[in-house]
């Protein structure tokens, strides 16, 4: 029976405080930041199918493609430039790219 006991003196501790969160606010509070959450999830979600499909993924790798092809036209042009210049300053920084 000791085991029993204690089993009723926890339940007679732990009563007040379930009562005081189920008079509170707390619990409305919490299903409405779930709700919010949950709303926020979906939204997400509608917003990455819209956004990334298909065509905009491949539009994105061209973009991409296109910005290297541009970046190596302007690392050729600069080390064209710097070998007419002769200037040693620009041959340092204009035949590199710093990105």
């Amino acid at each position: 029976m000791l085991v029993m006991e204690q089993i009723e003196a926890l339940a007679e501790e732990v009563q007040p405080l379930v009562s005081e969160v189920r008079d509170s606010d707390l619990v409305k509070d919490v299903e409405t930041i779930a709700k919010g959450l949950a709303d926020a999830s979906g939204d997400l979600r509608r917003l990455k199918s819209s956004m990334l499909t298909p065509e905009n993924s491949d539009l994105i790798k061209q973009s991409i493609f296109t910005l290297i092809f541009t970046l190596k036209n302007i690392e050729s042009i600069s080390s064209d430039i710097s070998g007419f210049t002769g200037d040693e300053a620009t041959r340092r920084h204009g035949g590199t790219s710093s990105c």
